[in-house]
């Protein structure tokens, strides 16, 4: 079982080795000094060590060692009490409670009401670490896994020992657990207990751990439909982290705001009354915030996110929560060659993606996460909007898994040993990195060290140009056409089809097309009644972030004088680039997206302007039917004697048809379109009417679309 250890003789201190090393402990503290011998001893079995210095309320500088199998627990301890004074506060008791594996319930009251008589035995409460609370749900289910390591150690002790070092008094207490583990005749393995009286359901949780597929792959844990850790884990770090926040604004550091309310809510599941209230986390470098009900973090004090009933629930944002409060492991940080400033990046990788400063400054952006760590932030995000199943415009993505497991050598997670491979339709690469690379990324790291694949790093250029198209992912876009769904609508493209005419060209791409071919045709001469654009040249270029290509820096100024004749519309040429390439959004130095809505209503595309003469009550009507094939009908309004054109363009803004023109005298009137020889697709009508009044000359102009479908 264990190899002898003479540097310790203390009984305890076996027996939390062998409660840390079954997981029974997330994590084990020994107060006493330990050896340079017994730290390699620790290691040997399988356990992380840390020394953590601390401070006595008097002022005596004194040192700590606590062990774990994991580099999550030993790293959230360092750098919570690192050169900290001892203090029994509820909050730091409430961590030092979830990190040593005590049922939450047992802290709250060992806080208010310290050894508060409980049923428990004297001998079975003498065998746990802490002491539990009356009718504690969680103790009953935990008892018989000390029972199990307890037992183990006391026969290997018994026998390497030989007794002989065992006090009178210490023997006894030994031979009363003893005696009472073998009345019980449990035989458990040696996983952690799990609350099963909050779980919810989740749609897209296949493997039934209380995680989706994307916070699998964001808390690093993801393996192929498979997951070798739950929630409960994660939900519990999190709340003990919120715990121990600073209840008052920080500038440097992640605090909260406490919101309490007159009124309690019952939590559905278990029937405890929780304050109506609400918590807001705020981290002031990331520039995040958001709210958690009480509810909510009763639930995650379970061991959950989704709170509320089985039908009716609310889930907390795993990703928003880890981006504020534990968005990296300093563990998984391993050095790289090359990295001037330490940031995870080499100097190339920096000068490729075009972070900033790339020799000096880790922190380019000042948000205390070092840039390779927002590197692999941002990627680790992408990974699970990218499908299988491939498109002209996306990444997709394959899994390759294989019969063999890999553990990570930085915190011991268990790992497929097989590949997953990433295509870009774009620029036709193909790049290949292996399962345990995921977790690294979710860690902070392009770095990573696995039994099977050694010490490796991914090309974090190579990975970035991989998975990433001009075609960005948008929120609001369900068909990830490049359009937000309202747009779709606007537009006429069908917000469930991608491509709507089915010709080959996603609708978000077509439209963009469009509009660049109307952008390169506007003329530069100042107009009053026409588009035109400024084209303003700076000095200096930028580097596309996804494709490399250089890009000179400027901007282009779209006037519409029928529109605004002071506020034009700006476009950078990067922005341009990414518009060229059939993108409305676009990333890296700008990160901007453009609306195609109004640019198109600076191009005078799909609507149009009243210019001071809404009192006129001039209107023009949508067209009927609509869709229509081949004819359809226009009405429109004339109050006042007027010059009147009516014309129909196409996408371009090139004019295929025109309706009227000539003078109209105040009336009703109406026009009908005969699409005959022209393809299907969105098509604008224009009603452009010129009045005079009072010795000016004034325009009105409406534009409305209408969709031919043959």
């Amino acid at each position: 079982m264990y190899q002898k250890n003479n540097d310790v003789k203390d009984f305890e201190f076996y027996y939390l080795v062998e409660l840390t090393r079954r997981k029974i402990k997330p994590l084990s503290r020994w107060e006493k000094p330990l050896t340079v011998n017994t730290h390699q001893w620790l290691k040997n079995h399988g356990l992380y060590v840390e020394l953590i210095p601390r401070k006595t309320l008097s002022g005596k500088d004194i040192t700590e060692t606590v062990f774990s199998t994991s580099t999550r627990y030993t790293d959230l301890y360092l750098k919570r009490f690192c050169n900290t004074y001892l203090s029994k506060s509820a909050g730091n008791q409430s961590l030092e409670g979830f990190l040593f594996g005590y049922p939450s319930c047992c802290v709250k009251q060992f806080i208010r009401y310290p050894y508060f008589p409980s049923s428990l035995d004297s001998n079975t409460q003498s065998m746990l670490f802490h002491w539990a609370c009356n009718s504690c749900r969680s103790t009953p289910e935990l008892i018989p896994y000390y029972q199990s390591a307890y037992k183990n150690i006391y026969d290997w002790y018994k026998t390497e020992y030989k007794n002989k070092i065992l006090g009178r008094t210490y023997r006894r207490t030994i031979n009363k657990v003893l005696a009472s583990l073998l009345l019980s005749g449990s035989l458990l393995s040696a996983q952690t207990a799990v609350d099963s009286t909050h779980y919810i359901q989740l749609p897209d949780d296949l493997n039934e751990n209380s995680l989706s597929y994307a916070e699998e792959i964001f808390l690093g844990v993801y393996d192929h439909g498979f997951s070798y850790e739950d929630c409960q884990t994660y939900a519990r770090m999190f709340k003990a982290i919120i715990d121990t926040l600073p209840n008052n604004v920080q500038t440097d550091r992640a605090y909260k705001i406490e919101h309490l309310l007159r009124g309690i809510v019952q939590c559905p599941k278990c029937g405890l009354n929780v304050n109506m209230g609400y918590v807001t986390i705020v981290n002031p470098l990331r520039n995040m915030q958001m709210d958690i009900p009480y509810l909510g973090l009763h639930y995650m004090e379970m061991g959950f996110f989704s709170y509320g009933t089985d039908t009716d629930y609310q889930r907390i944002d795993i990703d928003t929560l880890k981006k504020m409060l534990y968005p990296f492991n300093l563990q998984h940080l391993l050095p790289v060659a090359g990295d001037s400033d330490g940031d995870g990046l080499t100097d190339a990788e920096e000068d490729s993606l075009w972070i900033g400063d790339t020799a000096s400054n880790p922190d380019v952006n000042a948000d205390s996460i070092p840039d390779g760590v927002e590197i692999a932030e941002e990627l680790t995000r992408l990974f699970p909007k990218l499908k299988e199943q491939t498109d002209s415009i996306h990444s997709s993505i394959k899994f390759m898994p294989v019969y063999g497991m890999e553990n990570c050598q930085i915190c011991g997670s268990l790992h497929n040993m097989g590949y997953i491979e990433i295509t870009n339709p774009e620029n036709k690469r193909t790049y290949q990195i292996p399962y345990i690379s995921l977790h690294a990324m979710a860690h902070g790291s392009f770095a990573f060290n696995g039994t099977e694949h050694g010490s490796q790093r991914i090309d974090a250029v190579e990975l970035y140009r991989t998975m990433k198209t001009h075609s960005l992912f948008i929120g609001g876009d369900k068909d990830n056409d490049g359009l937000k769904d309202n747009e779709d609508d606007y537009f006429c493209f069908d917000p469930d089809k991608a491509d709507s005419d089915n010709d080959g060209l996603y609708d978000g791409m077509e439209l963009a097309a469009a509009l660049v071919d109307k952008i390169k045709a506007l003329p530069t001469v100042p107009s009053l009644d026409h588009p035109y654009a400024e084209y303003l040249d700076m000095d200096g270029i930028q580097l596309c972030s996804v494709c490399g290509d250089i890009i000179p820096m400027g901007v282009i100024r779209i006037y519409n004088p029928l529109i605004n004749t002071v506020s034009p519309i700006e476009l950078s040429y990067y922005a341009l680039h990414f518009l060229q390439k059939g993108s409305f959004a676009s990333e890296g130095a700008d990160n901007t997206r453009i609306d195609p809505i109004t640019l198109s209503e600076y191009l005078n595309s799909p609507t149009g302007v009243n210019a001071d003469n809404t009192a006129l009550k001039f209107e023009l009507s949508q067209n009927y039917p609509n869709p229509f094939n081949p004819v359809t009908t226009i009405v429109y309004k004339i109050p006042a004697a007027a010059h009147v054109s009516l014309a129909v363009y196409n996408l371009l803004g090139q004019k295929v048809i025109s309706l009227f023109e000539g003078a109209r005298q105040p009336g009703n009137y109406k026009a009908v379109f005969d699409s005959k020889g022209l393809s299907s697709g969105v098509y604008f009508y224009r009603l452009h009417a010129d009045i005079k009044t009072g010795g000016q000359t004034k325009h009105f102009i409406e534009t409305k679309r209408l969709l031919l479908l043959k």
